[in-house]
């Protein structure tokens, strides 16, 4: 009765092992969980239109207002992240220095970067990013989807490892991790682009201009973000 016992404490060890796992790995893959079915945000699961109309406002604290680009920018990018998601980085690391070149830099695209986080280390992450001065903020964010270890390893030491790489000190790391403003500011921005626009997973684009907004849900190729942008700045003038 004992071996059975043992055994069958294995076997369901086993399995929350495999669950937790495969939540992380499904969360690193860029899903999310809606209604206990795991939810895949990118160009295969993406809905056939490019874009949908929305409307509302987006909510956003003065700590979180990291804007890139010229003030009379006619279009503005928000591009809605986790840390975690490895589509998020893909985008950041490939597209975005295409966009930046051929619409943050010419005055015709503002962008800015939301934190969406889908767990509790890429929240952490997010809050970390925000503490920083405003001029170590891009550079944090893109170190932090190069460098995956921090995600994987769960361990607070290792991200704390890359926030005092960037000026950070013992006790300004535990200042920003008991900011309770802060957490309220992510989460009632997490809680407001569910219910006012529906995003669910990550990477999601709102693309803002005098005609409205538009929500595009997934990562597309540069070419279909570029083909979508002149058009709609086509549409601005």
């Amino acid at each position: 009765m004992l071996k059975i016992i043992k055994r069958i404490s294995r076997t369901f060890a086993l399995i929350v092992v495999y669950i937790f796992c495969a939540y992380g790995y499904l969360n690193a893959k860029g899903f999310v969980f809606k209604d206990g079915t795991p939810v895949l945000s990118n160009t295969a699961q993406a809905k056939t239109e490019f874009s949908e109309k929305v409307s509302g406002d987006i909510q956003l604290s003065a700590s979180q207002m990291r804007i890139e680009g010229k003030e009379n920018s006619p279009l503005t990018m928000y591009a809605f992240s986790s840390m975690a998601c490895s589509h998020c980085s893909d985008f950041h690391n490939y597209i975005l220095p295409k966009i930046r070149k051929d619409f943050i830099d010419t005055g015709k695209l503002k962008y800015v970067f939301i934190h969406f986080p889908i767990d509790a280390v890429s929240m952490r992450a997010a809050k970390l990013s925000y503490c920083l001065p405003p001029e170590k903020y891009e550079d944090f964010i893109s170190t932090l989807y190069k460098k995956k270890d921090w995600f994987y390893s769960g361990k607070k030491e290792v991200l704390n490892k890359y926030a005092k790489e960037f000026g950070m000190s013992e006790a300004d790391i535990q200042k920003c991790d008991d900011d309770k403003k802060l957490t309220s500011d992510i989460l009632l921005t997490f809680d407001n682009a569910l219910k006012t626009f529906e995003i669910e997973g990550t990477p999601s684009f709102i693309v803002a201009g005098k005609d409205g907004k538009e929500l595009i849900r997934g990562s597309r190729s540069y070419n279909d973000f570029k083909e979508y942008l002149n058009e709609r700045l086509s549409g601005e003038k």
